[in-house]
């Protein structure tokens, strides 16, 4: 006698980034569409700049650009943030706005700093892969700066989804996204590779035109209807869960977080409760901390420097009062 059995297979993460991507394709193109106005200004604006001045002058303008246009990316963050965690009917428009609102002066500082980041890198990387032919040693240079380029693309990763989630301030939010860049090395690569592959799809059908126009026609189209929000939206799939279970805390402003999402991980940490109060915290130095929310790597994991310290206090208390029930 044979018993059938209904087997569910667990689907893979690459797959519920499809379904989250497919079901909520029509948001995610309304959201790009929005933030499209203000980009084709910007696009007007440095058509007009590249007419009249060229060289550095224009890339400075470019970054000026860059700067005023980063606010109103603030809200496609928002938007495929809600999409990418898995929330239902998100709507876009009052998404889109507010998060434009709450945070347009941390995205005006951001693009400022993006920007200028983005000239030092290519300058260098440009300086550098000059001097190839001169010397090996330049080799080991360039080496250098594009490591140093993907560690900043990868904090760049973190900076916007954490600035909508969590209500933290600047030195945090620089310090946090700069140490996920390497602790969350695995979901930065996979969030790079899915980002090249939604910008290799899109621009694959412009090489098969050569008309000028055609060309910046169909360039214009999948900035308008694609590519902001769908890199916006791989990015934050992979780099929000395990952001969130490393930052997460009372104050957040993530109100709507998945219940799914909060159950797991209470019963995660329910279920881990024990081990975390068996550890041994007897080679932390204390002294070397600091009461605040800035997170450090402790055994390979991230950790508030105040939640450290309490638990060495706690185990410290713990260890003392079974002394003295000993010595009774």
């Amino acid at each position: 006698m044979g018993y059938k059995m209904k087997q569910t297979r667990k689907k893979m993460r690459f797959e519920i980034l499809i379904d989250r991507l497919f079901s909520n394709f029509h948001r995610v193109i309304l959201t790009n569409l929005i933030f499209f106005v203000p980009l084709v200004a910007v696009l007007a604006l440095y058509y007009l700049f590249m007419k009249l001045i060229s060289g550095f002058w224009l890339t400075l303008s470019g970054a000026g650009l860059i700067t005023l246009l980063f606010p109103f990316y603030s809200g496609v963050v928002l938007v495929c943030r809600n999409i990418a965690r898995g929330d239902e009917d998100v709507p876009v428009f009052s998404t889109y706005f507010k998060g434009v609102k709450e945070n347009f002066f941390r995205f005006l500082l951001y693009g400022f700093l993006l920007s200028l980041v983005t000239i030092v890198c290519y300058y260098s990387i440009n300086f550098y892969s000059a001097l190839l032919s001169s010397s090996w040693i330049f080799y080991g240079a360039l080496f250098v700066c594009i490591l140093i380029a993907l560690a900043l693309l990868f904090t760049a990763f973190y900076i916007p989804v954490m600035t909508v989630t969590f209500d933290l301030k600047l030195k945090p939010t620089f310090k946090n996204s700069f140490l996920m860049s390497f602790g969350e090395i695995k979901n930065n690569v996979c969030a790079l590779i899915a980002m090249v592959i939604v910008i290799a799809i899109s621009f694959t059908f412009v090489a098969f035109f050569t008309e000028v126009w055609l060309v910046v026609a169909i360039t214009l189209a999948l900035l308008a209807l694609i590519v902001p929000a769908c890199c916006q939206f791989v990015v934050s799939f992979y780099v929000y869960d395990d952001m969130y279970g490393s930052i997460a805390d009372r104050s957040t402003k993530a109100k709507s977080i998945d219940d799914a999402i909060v159950d797991a991980k209470n019963k995660k940490n329910n279920a881990n409760q024990t081990v975390i109060e068996q550890e041994d915290y007897s080679d932390v130095d204390i002294s070397t901390l600091k009461d605040t929310d800035d997170y450090i790597f402790y055994k390979g994991k991230m950790i508030k420097q105040s939640e450290l310290i309490r638990r060495v206090l706690e185990q410290r208390e713990n260890n003392e009062n079974s002394a003295d029930k000993k010595e009774v």
